[in-house]
């Protein structure tokens, strides 16, 4: 066996020609063909006035076609399973491939057609009444029965010999019965295909009853439009069935374009609503935005004004503020100064006055070059000094070369300070830079009196070491000197 499959699996592709078309691709092109449509009557005409049968079959071509489709499409709607079968089993072997069946039933199509156009070139014969002759017949039989060729019957207006006369009317009789005969055949095969015709109808409506109860709305719009080419106008039922089919299908659509409309404006009421609800989401964000940044501002607000009022409360004077005021004038003490590098002048004036390096960095203001080192800050905050401002009583103050040579400045500014702000509440002097641990500071009249005035006079490289350190004796500011108490302000360029 084995040999004789392998020598079939090599000859076959002889035989089998082609590469049979798939059972969906049958049943598309069937649909297709549906869909497409014919002019029955018009193919049937010129079929009828054909020369001979294969000019006939060639015009009745589209008809078969049309028709083959109808039942390839008939019987796949009735047995949908065929185009989802999955490939056949050893147990389960399939009886027939769908291609297989379109030819088949182009054949019987074809043939079928050829008879219908000849069927329809006969003329039907009008059938006699017999029942006189039947009669008739009857009597002859019983005369013959008896052997009385002798006797006369009376036959309307003549008298004749009862055997000849009716032999006569007995073959004439016979030769209308055999064609009644045949008409009878003929209407029975009429009856018979009027039957079948029917019967489909009924099945292609009773399908049209279930797409539409199946919502299957375009097929059963296919199916209408196939039936209404089919539907002989005389089968009243069919024509009836079929008008209120169409009548429900109309319902039908109307139906389901309400309920789609229904859901589109249930689908925009919900869009709106929506939109709505975002919209006073978003609404009721930016007024709880709104508040919080009123409420912020009205925070910042407060919190500047409390630190202007600090800022301005170290601006009071001392009670003593004359008697250091005497001492200022008595020692020749008209003007401070401060040293800062060049690049410090616009946040100077941009935060309107000097500040102290602590204050700088607890309210983020940036000094590009500060002229403190790490370890003159670590020693004020030691000393309890980091929120001063320093001032000197001398112009070329020795502690500007150092910051110059280690970089902490590059291009030096003097801003030159009224000498009011000694007479704040919070102002101290120191004795020597603040920064050196064998300083001393005091806020009184008598620490001021103590300082070596004579020494800030004279040059710095002329002192002893000790004159050296008390030439460098400062003022220290709390907080901030504002830029009205800084005598060249106004020439700090913008």
């Amino acid at each position: 066996m084995k040999f004789f499959k392998k020598i079939w699996t090599t000859i076959k592709i002889f035989f089998v020609g082609k590469k049979k078309k798939s059972d969906i691709k049958v049943y598309q092109d069937a649909k297709a063909t549906i869909e497409k449509g014919i002019d029955k009557e018009e193919i049937l005409t010129k079929a009828s006035n054909a020369t001979n049968d294969e000019e006939r079959k060639e015009i009745l071509k589209p008809l078969i076609e049309f028709e083959s489709a109808k039942q390839i499409v008939e019987v796949i709607e009735q047995e949908p399973e065929i185009l989802s079968e999955q490939k056949p089993t050893r147990k389960r072997k399939k009886l027939y491939d769908l291609h297989e069946l379109e030819n088949e039933i182009k054949v019987l199509q074809s043939s079928l057609s050829l008879l219908d156009l000849k069927k329809s070139s006969i003329k039907e014969v009008a059938t006699p009444d017999t029942s006189s002759f039947d009669s008739r017949i009857d009597k002859l039989f019983s005369l013959l029965s008896k052997n009385k060729i002798d006797d006369k019957v009376e036959l309307s207006d003549f008298t004749v010999s009862a055997f000849d006369k009716d032999f006569k009317q007995l073959e004439k009789l016979l030769q209308e019965k055999s064609t009644l005969k045949r008409h009878g055949n003929r209407e029975r095969e009429k009856q018979k295909q009027r039957e079948i015709y029917e019967s489909n109808i009924k099945k292609e409506l009773n399908n049209l009853d279930s797409l539409i109860g199946q919502n299957k709305l375009e097929d059963a719009k296919l199916l209408v439009n196939r039936l209404s080419k089919s539907i002989k106008p005389d089968y009243k039922k069919g024509v009836e069935r079929l008008s209120k089919a169409v009548t429900k299908l109309k319902e039908k659509e109307l139906e389901i374009f309400k309920r789609r409309q229904a859901e589109l404006l249930k689908q925009q009421q919900e869009e709106a609503e929506r939109i709505r609800i975002a919209q006073e989401r978003i609404l009721e964000q930016k007024r709880i935005l709104r508040e919080q940044e009123e409420a912020r501002k009205r925070i910042e607000e407060s919190k500047k004004l409390e630190k202007e009022n600090k800022l301005k409360a170290l601006l009071n004077k001392k009670s003593n503020w004359r008697d250091l005021k005497k001492v200022l004038q008595e020692n020749n003490i008209t003007i401070l100064y401060h040293f800062t590098d060049h690049s410090n002048l616009k946040s100077i004036k941009e935060n309107g006055g000097l500040y102290s390096w602590y204050y700088c960095d607890k309210n983020n203001i940036v000094i590009p070059m500060t002229g403190n080192s790490s370890l003159g800050r670590s020693l004020d905050l030691e000393f309890g000094l980091e929120d001063y401002v320093r001032l000197s009583f001398i112009k070329d103050h020795p502690m500007k070369h150092v910051a110059m040579n280690e970089g902490r400045i590059t291009r030096p500014y003097l801003l030159k300070v009224s000498i009011e702000v000694c007479y704040f509440e919070n102002t101290r002097f120191s004795d020597m830079n603040a920064a050196d641990r064998r300083h001393t500071n005091g806020d009184s009249v008598d620490f001021l009196s103590s300082l070596r005035f004579d020494l800030f006079h004279k040059r710095y490289f002329d002192l002893n070491p000790i004159e050296k350190k008390q030439h460098q004796a400062e003022v220290l500011v709390k907080t901030w000197i504002p830029a009205e108490f800084i005598t060249n302000f106004n020439e700090i360029a913008s």
